[in-house]
């Protein structure tokens, strides 16, 4: 007798397969395949391939916001804040690799109400992080700085896998850590 496939499983051994190609190269077939399922058995665990990449990405988003809120209730100078949001932004990272890495690479896969609900939650989070480091500067930034402040996430969502898969997990937190510091240091220097 065949095993079941418990949900978590499936989702752990799929995200897997996402991670390693782009989610528009990957057929059902193939997904089942690499589950270890058959390819009729798939619709049991999943609606569509679409439906998992609205789920995994609503999960990053949400975890994200939670990480604000729970930030934002702590007693902490802004500038601490932001450093608890960067460290916090970082150790999802390490968690939720896969996550990242479809909200980077294949979100615009998702048909136009999907990809409309993730990007009111992409677009919540980061309004939220711009209201912590602008709160570090002086106010109202210029150009330079509200140019800055706009590529600051997309370079913490790219950090980790920047650095060489050969570094481990402490020292790869102390290297993401130190140069988003020195971003954000760089940001509020900026005219």
């Amino acid at each position: 007798m065949v095993p079941v496939l418990s949900r978590s499983e499936f989702q752990r051994r799929a995200l897997e397969l996402f991670k390693e190609r782009s989610f528009s190269q990957v057929s059902m077939r193939e997904l089942a395949s690499h589950v270890g399922i058959s390819p009729g058995a798939i619709y049991h665990h999943v609606e569509s391939k679409e439906a998992m990449l609205f789920e995994w990405l609503m999960e990053l988003y949400q975890a994200l916001l939670s990480l604000v809120e729970l930030v934002k209730t702590r007693r902490l100078t802004p500038a601490q804040r932001l450093t608890k949001l960067i460290e916090g932004h970082l150790q999802l990272h390490e968690h939720m690799t896969g996550h990242f890495t479809l909200a980077v690479r294949d979100a615009h896969c998702l048909g136009a109400p999907m990809q409309a609900s993730v990007e009111r939650l992409r677009l919540a989070y980061e309004a939220e992080f711009m209201k912590l480091v602008g709160q570090l500067g002086h106010q109202p930034g210029g150009p330079l700085r509200e140019g800055a402040l706009v590529a600051i996430l997309p370079m913490l969502n790219s950090l980790p896998a920047w650095l060489s898969p050969m570094i481990d997990n402490a020292q790869r937190r102390v290297i993401t850590k130190t140069i988003a510091d020195a971003v954000v240091r760089a940001i509020n220097a900026l005219p």
